[in-house]
């Protein structure tokens, strides 16, 4: 395969790259990268905080939602303390308490999505901090308002809980949370996003958290100086302002989710219906499990093996295009 060029399906990049605006003003600022960028960018904070309802001083930026993630048991998890999420969700959770010697608790989903009510029984005197992937990574699943308004009436308001959002923008279910509606009562709760995802700035690293005024202020307080890459900023207000490509995004993705659950589904594989740009597949053998993998890369298509989610019987798909998953069908059948 060597020269030959890879499909990479296997991260949850946006497969329509980026927004041309975003591109733009990657070229219009380049010959400034011998520059430091701003220690804290006001113009960037107050557009999001325009966006989503809040005052600038709410918005977090970060170096991507995983700079934040480790911002947030930096600043909120002391010694002896815990940290609780869920089994089969996104590993940095896990990873990064490791990292700084925290102990991570982790509760089993409920039909391959995160309900709060199976937290409830983890919690402790020495839980401070709990993360909920909203779409889950790598199932796809959401909670709904309604159960994390439930959660947030029912935890004590000591921890501090974070609904990683990553993945909101590819959403399409009218339950999904308005997070910061339920943040205007509940100050315990932050709010985690992505310009990784649908805004295809992954390369960038940058992400931002929605929180209240002391929890922004301790995450501000705790971060690296000029943790932002001097581009990245740039094209993360560009992305934000080019609404069209996000809907254009969106809808693509809503398109060929659809069609590749189907095709799955008619060709007897386990799947479950996504909220988000990537498929969960589970097979009832390693041996089937394996065939697939090894099908779609031997023909230069690279997916997910969540043997990394210590998931040794699943596979994560991104959502390709329309053609990529054409073929991957027609490989598959």
């Amino acid at each position: 395969m060597t020269g030959l060029k890879m499909t990479k399906l296997s991260s949850n990049e946006n497969c329509y790259g980026c927004s041309q605006m975003a591109r733009d003003a990657i070229l219009l600022n380049y010959q400034d990268a011998h520059l430091y960028p701003e220690l804290h960018p006001h113009a960037l904070k107050e557009q999001l905080a325009q966006k989503y309802g809040v005052r600038s001083r709410n918005i977090v930026l970060g170096a991507g939602s995983v700079g934040i993630i480790n911002n947030l048991i930096l600043s909120f998890v002391g010694n002896g303390e815990e940290v609780l999420t869920f089994e089969n969700s996104f590993i940095a959770y896990g990873q990064l308490s490791h990292i700084h010697n925290h102990s991570c608790h982790f509760a089993p989903l409920a039909d391959l999505s995160c309900d709060p009510v199976n937290l409830m029984s983890y919690i402790n005197d020495k839980t401070k901090l709990i993360f909920i992937a909203n779409p889950n990574n790598p199932t796809g699943t959401i909670i709904t308002h309604a159960q994390l308004q439930a959660f947030l009436e029912s935890v004590p308001e000591r921890i501090v809980v974070v609904i990683d959002e990553a993945y909101a923008e590819y959403v399409t279910d009218p339950s999904f949370p308005n997070s910061v509606n339920l943040q205007a009562r509940h100050s315990n709760l932050v709010i985690l996003h992505s310009f990784s995802k649908i805004y295809g700035l992954a390369g960038l690293r940058i992400g931002f958290a929605i929180a209240e005024n002391d929890i922004a202020a301790e995450l501000t307080h705790c971060q690296i100086p000029f943790s932002l890459n001097y581009l990245s900023y740039h094209a993360a207000s560009c992305a934000l302002e080019d609404t069209r490509f996000i809907d254009d995004s969106a809808g693509r993705n809503d398109i060929q989710r659809k069609y590749l659950e189907t095709e799955f589904r008619r060709m007897g594989y386990n799947t479950i219906a996504t909220q988000s740009n990537f498929i969960y597949l589970w097979f009832d053998t390693d041996a089937e499990k394996v065939k697939v993998y090894d099908i779609l890369l031997s023909n230069r298509i690279i997916i997910c093996d969540l043997k990394v989610f210590g998931q040794e019987l699943a596979l994560r798909i991104t959502i390709g295009d329309q053609e990529t998953n054409t073929r991957i069908i027609e490989l598959l059948s």
